[in-house]
């Protein structure tokens, strides 16, 4: 029956193109992002190519359709942001095919990393195209923010019922792991994912009328919470912290200025509820990083020779790769090849740093188009933000969710390799295309105002004439 269903759905996805084309890309973003074919394996077809490339050509037809009948403003690949992550791209492909060190031998081939990358690319760049017809974007970003919030639902689901159902072998040393098979990563990056949709909930709930869709958002935070503290990460703990401050900072907007058209009631309650809330889970729940803590720094004081923290021995190799390959790095994924050759007794598998994965592996300007990304966003939230977007509640609800997303990804990027994790790519490409449709909406309104001041100064005219 759920093989049926998938059926379905693909079918369901291919032919909306013609009268959806948001719909294949939706359903493209679903199955990157979530990877159910690891979560429930025996329900997907064994086609010979695989869901997800039938979903990205679906996306890609849609796309093509949408240009054909004039429903595609190419005005919105005009963005720095999409040229810093072409740059981006094309630096990457040039440091693979220059660098002094062969091919990876073990773990994740550099081919592997470019072709995810490529994809990630592609599909970026024809979410843009299809997202940037304005008739529909209130009807495409209210489904593909309900998407992002399901993939955040479901993993909470599945975290907690593998530790109330004792799942223990799904555990090692205390710490969930991430299903097994996905790309999604190790508990850390799963982590990261969960406060990634987050605000999605905790912002959702002054958005949603339905009463019983309040209650469900705002008893699924502590939920979170505790899937959080189960799988054992403590950067996604500081990344979860900020990340419910800033969201919750950003819904007193709304109480200072009056221009939403929703009615925001007890604000001010809402965040105490959620902060104490906070505090008590963490000092409740929050056992096991507290532990994993404690024992690294035992085990600093016992051994002299091993640091505080062993990321910080990663880092540091990292700095000197950079400078030794400031240009096109040592070559994607040769991190640990080239501090193996360079610095022996110092080699380290990964960087467990996005910013410094990129700039040791494919150059410093890489690391540098990087960090612009949360520039241009920043600046996109700034501009939504003076020209009063919270007249547009769909807009204002993707804007102030994808900003917080984006602040819980670089937190979690401060200590995890995350050069191709998909749902940091899909906020980029919404968060621009809802930037790009809120000004096309201001343009329409000034255009409106316009003529009706030009109506009145006619119907004054008139008016005098007459008298």
């Amino acid at each position: 029956m759920l093989k049926i269903t998938v059926y379905l759905l693909l079918l369901y996805a291919i032919l909306s193109l013609f009268l959806n084309p948001w719909v294949p890309l939706l359903f493209y973003y679903l199955n990157g992002i979530m990877q159910p074919q690891f979560l429930w394996p025996w329900t997907f077809p064994e086609f010979s190519i695989s869901v997800s490339k039938i979903l990205a050509i679906a996306s890609i037809l849609a796309l093509i359709k949408s240009m054909i009948s004039g429903q595609v403003d190419f005005a919105i690949y005009k963005s720095k942001q999409n040229l810093a992550l072409v740059a981006m791209w094309v630096l990457m492909h040039v440091s693979n095919a220059m660098s002094p060190f062969p091919n990876y031998f073990s773990g994740v081939k550099s081919e592997v990393v470019l072709s995810a990358m490529d994809t990630i690319v592609i599909l970026y760049f024809v979410g843009l195209g299809i997202l940037s017809n304005q008739a529909m974007y209130e009807k495409a970003f209210k489904n593909f923010s309900i998407m992002f919030a399901f993939i955040t639902v479901y993993y909470v689901y599945w975290s907690n019922d593998m530790y109330f159902t004792g799942r223990w072998d799904m555990f090692t040393n205390g710490r969930l792991n991430s299903p097994i098979g996905t790309s999604i990563g190790d508990q850390n990056a799963l982590s990261a994912l969960l406060i990634m949709g987050m605000p999605f909930l905790l912002i959702g709930y002054f958005y949603v009328e339905n009463k019983v869709l309040k209650l469900f958002c705002l008893g699924l935070i502590p939920l979170l919470w505790h899937s959080t503290f189960l799988f054992g990460s403590r950067g996604a703990m500081i990344a979860l912290a900020v990340t419910t401050f800033a969201a919750l900072r950003m819904l007193g907007a709304h109480k200072a200025n009056g221009f939403s058209t929703l009615k925001f009631k007890h604000v001010g309650l809402f965040k105490k509820f959620i902060l104490g809330g906070f505090v008590l889970a963490a000092l409740t729940q929050g056992g096991i990083l507290l532990s994993r803590t404690s024992e690294t720094a035992d085990r600093a004081r016992q051994q002299t020779e091993e640091p505080l923290n062993p990321r910080l021995v990663s880092w540091m190799v990292g700095k000197k790769l950079i400078l030794e390959f400031p240009l096109l790095g040592a070559g994607p994924e040769r991190f640990q090849m080239a501090s193996t050759q360079l610095y022996p007794g110092e080699s380290t598998h990964v960087a467990h740093n996005t910013f410094i994965n990129f700039s040791a592996n494919t150059g410093l300007p890489v690391g540098l188009l990087f960090l612009s990304m949360f520039w241009f966003n920043y600046k996109n939230f700034q501009y939504c933000k003076k020209n009063k977007i919270e007249k547009y509640p769909i807009l204002d609800f993707v804007d102030k969710s994808c900003a917080s997303a984006l602040i819980a990804y670089f937190i979690a990027a401060l200590f995890l390799d995350m050069i191709i994790f998909e749902a940091f790519y899909f906020i980029l490409m919404l968060n621009l295309a809802k930037r790009f449709v809120f000004e096309k909406e201001l343009k329409l309104a000034a255009s409106a105002g316009n003529k009706e001041n030009a109506q009145k100064i006619d119907n004054a005219k008139t008016g005098h004439l007459v008298r």
